[in-house]
Formats: C-alpha cells, sequence, structure tokens
C-alpha cells in the first residue's frame, strides 16, 4: 500500500520499517516538483531521483542511530505509474560507547545542575538517538539559565559516530559562566493612581535575588490577573547589568475604569442564564477594586457586590468586604440567602492561598414539607493551592481546597454546628494525546442540634456536571420517611476521566463517576454511578464539556446530556 502517492503518474512505497523510522523516509523522499510537468514525467529527472533514494533513505534513519542500513530500491515502469519500491533493512543501531558530560564555571557545583546531568535522556549502551540529545543538550542550558546563569555556554559539543564500530562517543562541556542577580525595579507608563507600594506587590523577587525568567513571567501574570491592566511588558536589561545586577524595566497600560462586562449562555445545572459583571478598577481614586455580579438562570438567581482593599507584601494579600443575594430553586428544594462576609486573603506561597473569614447570613428555606428561617454568623478558615501548566486548558497539574467553618447558637446563630470541606483534582498527560483526569471531594458535618435544624445550604447534595453526571443537580441525598430528599450531613464524590485530544481545538472523553451524600451516624452509605462520552471544544475561557452521561446500576438507566464551560476543580 503506497505511503506517498503523488497526484501525478509516480508512486513510492516504503517497506521494512514502521511508524516515526517509516514516516522519516517518506519525507526524505518526497518528489521534487518539477519531476512532474503538464501531467509528463522528466524521465531524465526520474533516473536521477532514483539514484538518489539509498543515499536518502539512509540519511533519514540516521536520527534513529541506524547508520549502516540496507537500502534495495526496485523501480518498474507500468502503463499508467512508474512505481518506486523502497525495501529498507535498518541494521545494527550505533549505541554510546563513551558519555563524557561536564559542568565548569561559577555554577559547576549546584545541585540541580548535577540532577539535570543525571536526568540526560541518553545513557550509556542506548540507542544513539538524536532527539534525545538534542533535548538533553537543550534542558541542561536552560536549567542553567533558569538558575541565573544567563551566560551558560557550551565550550565543546560533539558526537562522533563510528558505523563500522557502531559506536558513537558524546561529549558535553557546560560553561555556567557568572550567576546574576535581580537589580533595581522602575515602573513606566499613566500610573498615577497606583503608587509604588500597589505595584511592588506584584513583583515577587527582592532586589539581589537570583535573576530567574520564570518568575519575571510569574510577575507578567500577576499583573494581568489583577484585572487592572491591559498591557505589562517586563523588560530585563541585561547588557546594562552593572555587577550581575540585572535592573528591570516594567511598562504598564492601566486599564479602563469601569469595566462592563454582559454575557449569555447555557448550564445543565443552572438552565438558560444571562450574566452581568461590573468593575470600577480606582474607585475613590484608589487601587481598591470594586466588583458587582448578576446572574439570572432557570433554576438560580444571584446578586453580589464586592470591594476588594488590597493589603501590603503580595498581590494576593487582600481584603474583601461583600453582600449579595442569592436564590435557589431546583426542585428538590428551594433556598433564599441574604448575607454579607468579610474575609482576610494571605498569600502563603506560589500557588497558595489561605484566608479568614465571617460571614452573616440569613437563609429561608423549604424542602420536603418543611419551611424554617436560619440566621448564622459563621466564623471559617480556607485554604486552596493550585499549580497547573495553563490556567485554562491544563494538561498538567493539580488544585485542593479545604475549608472548616462552623456556628454556635449562642454567638448569633440559631443551630450549633461544625463542618469540613475537601475537594482536589489532578491532571496527568499519559502521552502526547491521552490526559487523566481524577476529581475527588468529602464533606462532614460534627453537630449538637438535630440534623432537621441544619439550614438546606448547609447539607448536602450529590448530581450535576462537576459532581455525578447522570443526575441532574443536587437530586440524590437521604430520604425521609415519605421518600423526599432531605440532603444529608456528609458527602463523597469521586471521578475518573479520560481524554484524547484530536488537536489544538477538540478532544474527546471517557468517564464514571460515583458518589454519595450520607448521614454520618446512620452510617447507611449508598452510592450512586454515571458513566459515559464527552466532546471537548478547547477555547480561550477554557473547555466548553458536552456529555452524555447514562446511570449505572440504577433502575432509570436514562441518558443525560451535561453541558459545562470551564475549567472546575
Amino acid at each position: 500500500m503506497p505511503v506517498f502517492a503523488s497526484p501525478s503518474s509516480v508512486e513510492v512505497t516504503v517497506d521494512g520499517v514502521r511508524g516515526k523510522k517509516k514516516k522519516n523516509i517518506v519525507s526524505a523522499l518526497g518528489l521534487a516538483p518539477g519531476l512532474v510537468r503538464d501531467g509528463k514525467v522528466d524521465l531524465h529527472w526520474l533516473h536521477r531521483f532514483v539514484d538518489q533514494v539509498p543515499g536518502l533513505a539512509e540519511q533519514a534513519l540516521e536520527p534513529f542511530g541506524y547508520y549502516r542500513s540496507e537500502i534495495e530500491t526496485n523501480f518498474q515502469e507500468t502503463d499508467e505509474v512508474y512505481l518506486i519500491n523502497v525495501q529498507v533493512t535498518p541494521g545494527v543501531p550505533v549505541r554510546v560507547r563513551q558519555l563524557s558530560l561536564r559542568l565548569t564555571g561559577a555554577g559547576s557545583g549546584k545541585s540541580e545542575l548535577k540532577q539535570e546531568l543525571r536526568l540526560f535522556p541518553l545513557k550509556k549502551g542506548d540507542i544513539l538517538r538524536h532527539k534525545f540529545y538534542d533535548k538533553g543538550k537543550i534542558a541542561l542550558q536552560r536549567k542553567a539559565i533558569d538558575l541565573g546563569y544567563l551566560d551558560a555556554v557550551y565550550t565543546s559539543a560533539s558526537v562522533k559516530v563510528y558505523p563500522d564500530e557502531d559506536a558513537a562517543d558524546i561529549e558535553l562541556v557546560l560553561d555556567t559562566g557568572a550567576c546574576y542577580r535581580f537589580g533595581p525595579v522602575s515602573f513606566d507608563g499613566d500610573l498615577d493612581f497606583f503608587d509604588a507600594s500597589f505595584l511592588q506587590r506584584f513583583i515577587p523577587f527582592a532586589e539581589g535575588e537570583v535573576f530567574s525568567h520564570r518568575l519575571l513571567h510569574r510577575s507578567r501574570l500577576s499583573f494581568y490577573q489583577a484585572d487592572r491592566f491591559d498591557e505589562v511588558l517586563m523588560v530585563p536589561r541585561i547588557d546594562e547589568a552593572e555587577d550581575l545586577k540585572v535592573p528591570i524595566d516594567v511598562k504598564l497600560v492601566p486599564g479602563k475604569r469601569h469595566r462592563l462586562r454582559p454575557g449569555v449562555g447555557y448550564g445543565t445545572d443552572t438552565g438558560a442564564r444571562v450574566s452581568l459583571n461590573y468593575q470600577d478598577t480606582r474607585p475613590f481614586n484608589r487601587p481598591d477594586l470594586y466588583s458587582f455580579e448578576a446572574l439570572l438562570a432557570e433554576k438560580t438567581e444571584f446578586l453580589e457586590n464586592s470591594y476588594t482593599i488590597p493589603q501590603a507584601g503580595s498581590s494576593e494579600n487582600n481584603f474583601i468586604i461583600s453582600f449579595g443575594l442569592r436564590n435557589e430553586d431546583i426542585g428538590v428544594y428551594e433556598t433564599r440567602i441574604a448575607y454579607t462576609e468579610i474575609e482576610e486573603v494571605y498569600s502563603l506561597g506560589v500557588g497558595k492561598t489561605g484566608s479568614f473569614y465571617l460571614r452573616y447570613s440569613r437563609e429561608d428555606g423549604d424542602i420536603s414539607d418543611a419551611s424554617f428561617v436560619s440566621y448564622l454568623l459563621t466564623p471559617g478558615v480556607r485554604y486552596y493551592q493550585r499549580s497547573y501548566d495553563d490556567p485554562l486548558n491544563p494538561r498538567k497539574g493539580y488544585q485542593f481546597r479545604l475549608e472548616l467553618r462552623g456556628n454556635h447558637d449562642e454567638l448569633l446563630s440559631d443551630v450549633t454546628f461544625g463542618q469540613i470541606l475537601g475537594a482536589g483534582s489532578f491532571i496527568l498527560p499519559l502521552n502526547s494525546r491521552f490526559t487523566l483526569h481524577v476529581r475527588a471531594e468529602a464533606a462532614t458535618t460534627i453537630k449538637d442540634d438535630e440534623f432537621s435544624d441544619i439550614p438546606v445550604s448547609m447539607r448536602f447534595f450529590v448530581g450535576g456536571d462537576s459532581s455525578v453526571r447522570g443526575y441532574s443537580f443536587n437530586s440524590r441525598g437521604p430520604r425521609n420517611s415519605d421518600g423526599d430528599v432531605i440532603g444529608g450531613d456528609s458527602k463523597l464524590v469521586g471521578s475518573v476521566e479520560l481524554e484524547y485530544s484530536l488537536n489544538d481545538k477538540w478532544g474527546l472523553a471517557v468517564f464514571y463517576d460515583t458518589g454519595s451524600a450520607f448521614n454520618a451516624v446512620a452510617g447507611n452509605i449508598k452510592y450512586i454511578n454515571g458513566a459515559g462520552v464527552g466532546v471537548r471544544r478547547y477555547t480561550l475561557i477554557g473547555p466548553i464539556k458536552l456529555d452524555l452521561a447514562s446511570r449505572v446500576g440504577d433502575s432509570n438507566n436514562s441518558m443525560r446530556i451535561h453541558l459545562s464551560v470551564g475549567f472546575d476543580i
């Protein structure tokens, strides 16, 4: 079967090898455009091409370590086409006989660089794969630059191949040069409303620290994530370094003070929805942030005002005051909540934040045949940790969150209970196409009062887009004597998903979800399960997910469609 067929009357086939080796040979044997003109084959150039085939095919195998391949060419002429069959016998591969990897310069003793040498992808006795050599060579130099050795250069980089001995000798010597450090940082732009102390919050390094392009990139992202700047340019003036200290110019273009973002969408958990978000990035001519958000959907209504006051230190250090209203009617229950909350957020390191908060709320709830009004003063602690290669469409990383909260009936609350909530997920690329997604969630309640006194919003249910697919949102949980779902004091949810990327824009997925909402004292944990397939559309706002899920082990095994936008825990 031809692996390359010209639309003219010349065909080339390759036998004896498979996969990438075959693909490389086929690419090397591509027919020159001038070989066929006006539907006629230039026989003089065709015979010259046939004579070149063995050499081209042999060269195409060298990157895979085969330097003594046997190439046989069979040329045939038929009534319609010229056939060129290439029979390949790769032979014995060249293996690494000597491997000399050395460091010189000021960074020669750095443990991180020594570790990179140990991780070099070629070892003695390995087949000489040029791709692995290039990968290791680039990785070592890049690591040195990441550690501040900006002048790192190879004083020796050679691969000597001895085909008759089926052997190769490799020598790499990297001179790290001196270690550079961060110098003074200067800000440029129309920054009348942003003083130096505010801007300094976005700089994750101090003068004198080891220079790092990674930290520059992190700083740039922090400025953008603040939602106050339209353009951010971090310029390290390496050529102007004095005493190995690199001055940094930060050029900023502030965004519009007032931002209005309307939206229209649909999600199976919420139904059709319209949203509106308004921001004032300089209220009262201060570097604070006022935000108003409203959502009107078939199953939920939400309105919130928040005011953020930046705190000294990290860009993630903030004091937030918010108040809002939320109505939710999903059939199983209906709640109407009015609340106000203050929260102090602290940076605990790269990708880590912690906060203390105090929330006061009034909730009107209806579930089964019960109606109630609850007042709660809820102090709590939140912890969040996240690390992903891409914040919107990640292929590798993890995130984790933990929350502790509670109320006491002697402190402006109608009921006494405490709760622990945790959730996490990780993404692991299995190869260039397949990615594994694992998600887990757990929560429990420690209570003195009766479960029936706990407000609906503090009870646990399962089912929905980010819970157990195949079931509607929060539709499953413990039931009362009448058979109505009333929720539980605890919850366990897990999910495994395998995603296959078709290209940069589309992907496919298969998944299995399981979960249970239950009362811990009763100990009667009944899991619901869902499985199905999905389509992924990768966009600038995150993946659009369309899933078709079926209930597993349920007498009603009907199919359900789930639609969601964005990457969630």
